[in-house]
């Protein structure tokens, strides 16, 4: 393989993660008997399905291109072999070789911006620091959305919100598909809403009463926005925990937004774990 063509390649991957795309790096490991490409080929797979490079091409760059899919749906590497016997449904070839592909997920790091700096905000922006994440907070009032309130975050941006005429600035933040969001505003939620929910963002979560959320979306419907972006959103956001004050309530979300991320089922590991054990799980009462 020439080596411009390993510099695209990697070229192409830092860009991706400095978009906040997700990529998927295939390297050829091993490569034994007569294969296409030999150890050191390269290809990219980014998240909105475009390759640079090749590892092959044909049937073996198809099904890696499929393994790498997934990859990409759970951000967990792993290393793949693939036969050119021509005997079997596996095979990938008739040239009589084996090749390894290593395929990395590339995972840019994950941002998540907080709408509304009140109870709700601190805690969820402590916990996403806890677990790595770039946390940026909005808010309309200095006196909620300060440094000192958010330690941890990468930045706190105060916004203009016209409470008469429901106007809300443009939001100062970038969304990428790395970004989670969370709207928990005092009054502005809808407005807010209506700027993110068209972003490529993983994670959209509103933090209502069901009340107020069938309030909010009937009014996006009725304003054009399409039946397929609102789906899109959590609402209630977080996981049935049964949280009530605002750390559990924000525990629930950090929950959601993981698993989300994760392509990750959110149920109890004891229940995924049960039929692989002789023994029962605990009941609810942990007896």
């Amino acid at each position: 393989m020439a080596n411009e063509t390993v510099l695209e390649v990697l070229q192409a991957a830092v860009s991706a993660l400095q978009a906040g795309q997700r990529a998927a790096l295939l390297t050829v490991v091993r490569s034994v008997g007569s294969t296409p490409r030999h150890s050191g080929a390269k290809m990219l797979l980014r998240q909105d399905g475009t390759v640079v490079g090749t590892i092959g091409g044909g049937t073996l760059e198809e099904r890696a291109i499929r393994d790498a899919q997934d990859v990409l749906k759970t951000g967990r590497s792993t290393l793949k072999s693939y036969e050119f016997g021509g005997k079997t449904d596996e095979s990938v070839g008739l040239c009589g070789g084996s090749v390894d592909v290593s395929i990395e997920a590339l995972v840019p790091p994950t941002r998540l911006v907080i709408i509304g700096a009140g109870h709700i905000a601190q805690p969820l922006a402590a916990m996403a620091g806890m677990v790595g994440m770039d946390v940026i907070v909005v808010d309309d009032r200095p006196e909620w959305a300060s440094p000192e309130r958010f330690p941890k975050a990468k930045a706190v941006h105060i916004v203009a919100y016209d409470r008469a005429s429901e106007t809300l600035a443009p939001l100062p933040v970038d969304i990428t598909p790395s970004t989670a969001v969370v709207l928990a505003t005092w009054g502005w939620d809808e407005p807010a809403l209506r700027q993110v929910i068209t972003t490529p963002a993983f994670y959209i979560g509103l933090v209502a009463s069901r009340r107020k959320l069938k309030l909010i979306f009937d009014s996006l419907s009725k304003g054009g926005i399409d039946p397929a972006l609102i789906a899109r959103v959590h609402s209630p956001a977080g996981l049935d925990l049964g949280a009530e004050n605002p750390g559990e309530i924000a525990l629930s979300i950090m929950a959601e937004i993981l698993a989300v991320r994760n392509a990750a089922s959110g149920q109890p590991l004891s229940t995924l774990r049960r039929a692989a054990s002789p023994y029962p799980p605990p009941d609810k009462a942990g007896n």
